[in-house]
């Protein structure tokens, strides 16, 4: 049975546009039971148990896949089946309250980017650090006690995510990879940030969130590449002095921590578009923050920050609470 055939019976069983493919020629290259405008997203998450069965049955056989997204369809487990597939260089196994990696992850070393969040996976087996090629890994929403040696072996890794992870701390391999652009963390009862987080030299977006960080080193400060922030509900009491250094920084969220005061040299962030200093004790911003060429948004609502009259042109002020949001700053590449 070709790939075609195959496709052509999995679009049988759950309707032509329930099953969006890619192919090259006759190989089917790609393959997703994800669908957004579906209810809760996963196409097949409401079938039975043996439907999933026989459905992943039929994906094993398209054996020359190179993305596979099974997000959000509360598979439980794969079947051993699908270690037939070992060609694949994006898997998203998102939101399957999976207790643990499937096997068929470490055949694939062609793996580039792996999504195990949300989750219910307690332990990593260190083979995952194998995967040489990962540039995105998605830990995020786990119950992880620990991490396995070897995170530091991932010398391409440019996105990683492990908020909600159940790490209690930075892992200390984290900051040698130093490829990181992306990195999130947070929920965590985590007090220091180290002075090692200037090794990430190519981060872009930080989110550093809900941990007991009362403040950033000096370090937080030799990150130039950084474009947006998001360092809401820790608790903040100051930023390092040299904050102005991060002069491509175009969004930060400072909502929720303990600031009465911005640094001065803020008035350097030339590229700042965007700042979220509300539910903090702040009365006052630094001279010639609101004169910043392209700042558009400031949020300052359930704080005592006094604005500027006249208001300057251009410039957006979020005074009270938004209905159904926190009014955040949401940099992009944060996963759900």
């Amino acid at each position: 049975m070709g790939d075609r055939d195959v496709v052509a019976r999995l679009q049988g069983l759950l309707g032509e546009n329930q099953c969006k493919t890619a192919f090259q020629g006759d190989v089917c290259t790609a393959l997703s039971l994800h669908d957004p405008s579906f209810p809760f997203g996963g196409v097949i998450r409401h079938a039975s148990e043996q439907q999933k069965k026989d459905i992943l049955a039929l994906v094993s056989r398209l054996t020359s896949l190179r993305i596979l997204d099974l997000r959000k369809n509360m598979l439980g487990e794969l079947p051993a089946a699908m270690q037939a597939l070992e060609s694949l260089e994006s898997l998203n196994l998102g939101s399957n309250r999976l207790f643990k990696v499937p096997e068929m992850i470490y055949r694939n070393q062609r793996l580039e980017a792996l999504f195990l969040g949300s989750n219910e996976i307690q332990e990593l087996d260190e083979r995952l650090f194998l995967l040489r090629r990962l540039r995105s890994l998605h830990l995020h929403k786990l119950q992880l006690r620990s991490l396995p040696a070897g995170l530091s072996e991932l010398k391409k890794l440019q996105v990683l995510h492990l908020y909600l992870s159940g790490l209690k701390n930075f892992p200390d391999e984290l900051w040698s990879c130093t490829e990181l652009e992306t990195l999130s963390y947070g929920f965590a009862p985590t007090r220091e940030v180290p002075e090692d987080i200037g090794r990430l030299s190519k981060l872009e977006y930080l989110t550093i969130i809900l941990t007991k960080v009362r403040r950033l080193p000096d370090a937080f400060c030799s990150l130039h590449r950084l474009r947006a922030a998001r360092l809401y509900k820790n608790r903040l009491e100051s930023l390092p002095e040299a904050i102005g250094a991060l002069t491509r920084l175009e969004q930060v969220s400072l909502y929720d921590n303990a600031l009465t005061h911005l640094p001065g040299s803020s008035v350097y962030l030339s590229a700042l578009q965007k700042i979220n200093v509300a539910r903090n004790p702040i009365t006052s911003m630094p001279d010639g923050l609101y004169r910043l060429p392209a700042l558009r948004w400031v949020a300052s609502f359930d704080s005592p920050l006094q604005l500027p009259d006249p208001r300057p042109e251009g410039v957006e002020f979020v005074t009270r609470r938004p209905l159904g949001e926190l009014g955040v700053v949401t940099p992009p590449h944060i996963p759900d």
